[in-house]
C-alpha cells in the first residue's frame, strides 16, 4: 500500500526536495564555520540559493507543461478514451491458444463496457460491445458469409474518431466445418492473430447535425489490421441520428491478399459490412 502511495507522489516534489536538501546541507555546513564576516561565511550559500530557486521554477514549469499527468486533470472525453483503451488492452492480452481465456475475455468485455457508461454519460464518446461485422464472399463455387455481433466499438462525437475491435473466433458461420476451417492457419490463423482492429476518423464531421434526425453520408479513413498486417483504408459510410441515438454503417471491400491470406477458395475481394448502435 505504501509503495502504491509513493508511486502517486509527483516526481516534481521529489526533484524539488533534492534541490533544497542540497541547499540545507550547504547551510548547516557553513553554519558551524567560524568566520567573522557574514559575506565570507555565507558566500557560497548566497550563490546556491538563487540557483536552487531557478532550478525549482524550471522543475515546476517542466512538469506542468510537458508532464501534465500529475497536474492537469483529464477531461471527460479523455477519461472515456482511456476507459475504451482498457477494453482494447483486455483483448490484446488474450492468450493466443487458450479458448477458455478468450471466452472469459468476452465476458470481461461486457463488464468493462458497463463501467464505461458512467464516463460516457457526460462525455462525447459513445461505446458499444454489440457492433456487427459481416463479411461476404461470392464465387462460382459457393457463397461464404459470416457475422460477428460482439465487436467492441467507440465513437467520439467531437473529434470523429471511431474504433472497432473484434475477436476472429467470434465470427459465426452456418456451417460449423467452415467455421473451423476459417480459423486455421491457412485462413485467419486466429490462434496467432486473435483479433482484428480498425482505428480511424470520420473526415466530414461538420456535415453531421447530431441535433436533427436523419441519415448523414460520411467518409471514414484509418488503419485496418487483419491477420497481423495493417493498411490504410478509406470507405464511405453513414451516420444515423434517431432521437439522440447514434448508429453507424459502412460497406466496403477488402482484398484478402493484402493481408497475407493467400487462399484462392474465396473471392479476391471480400465485402465487409460494419454496423453499430452506440449507447
Amino acid at each position: 500500500m505504501i509503495f502504491n502511495l509513493m508511486k502517486d507522489v509527483p516526481w516534481m516534489f521529489v526533484i524539488a526536495g533534492i534541490i533544497w536538501l542540497f541547499v540545507a546541507i550547504v547551510f548547516f555546513k557553513k553554519l558551524f564555520q567560524k568566520n567573522n564576516s557574514f559575506v565570507a561565511k555565507y558566500k557560497l550559500l548566497l550563490i546556491v540559493i538563487p540557483i536552487a530557486v531557478i532550478a525549482t521554477l524550471i522543475d515546476i514549469w517542466i512538469f506542468i507543461y510537458y508532464i501534465p499527468t500529475h497536474f492537469k486533470k483529464h477531461t471527460t472525453e479523455q477519461i472515456a478514451s482511456l476507459a475504451v483503451a482498457d477494453v482494447t488492452d483486455e483483448l490484446n492480452q488474450i492468450p493466443n491458444t487458450d479458448t477458455l481465456q478468450i471466452n472469459h475475455s468476452i465476458k470481461r468485455k461486457d463488464t468493462l463496457t458497463n463501467k464505461l457508461a458512467a464516463a460516457n454519460s457526460t462525455a462525447k464518446i459513445y461505446t458499444t460491445n454489440k457492433a456487427s461485422i459481416r463479411f461476404f464472399s461470392s464465387t462460382p463455387t459457393e457463397d461464404i458469409e459470416a457475422t460477428n455481433t460482439n465487436a467492441v466499438s467507440s465513437f467520439n462525437k467531437l473529434t470523429g474518431e471511431i474504433r472497432f475491435v473484434a475477436l476472429i473466433k467470434g465470427f459465426q458461420f452456418e456451417n460449423e466445418l467452415m467455421q473451423d476451417h476459417f480459423n486455421t492457419a491457412e485462413y485467419m490463423n486466429s490462434d496467432s492473430f486473435p483479433k482484428s482492429e480498425f482505428k480511424g476518423n470520420v473526415l466530414n464531421m461538420k456535415e453531421v447535425d447530431f441535433t436533427k434526425n436523419g441519415t448523414y453520408p460520411v467518409m471514414v479513413s484509418g488503419l485496418l489490421t487483419i491477420h497481423g498486417i495493417t493498411h490504410t483504408i478509406s470507405a464511405q459510410g453513414s451516420i444515423l441520428i434517431n432521437n439522440g441515438k447514434i448508429s453507424t454503417k459502412s460497406v466496403f471491400k477488402v482484398n484478402h491478399y493484402n493481408y497475407g491470406i493467400t487462399t484462392n477458395e474465396i473471392a479476391d475481394k471480400l465485402e465487409i459490412t460494419v454496423t453499430a448502435t452506440y449507447n
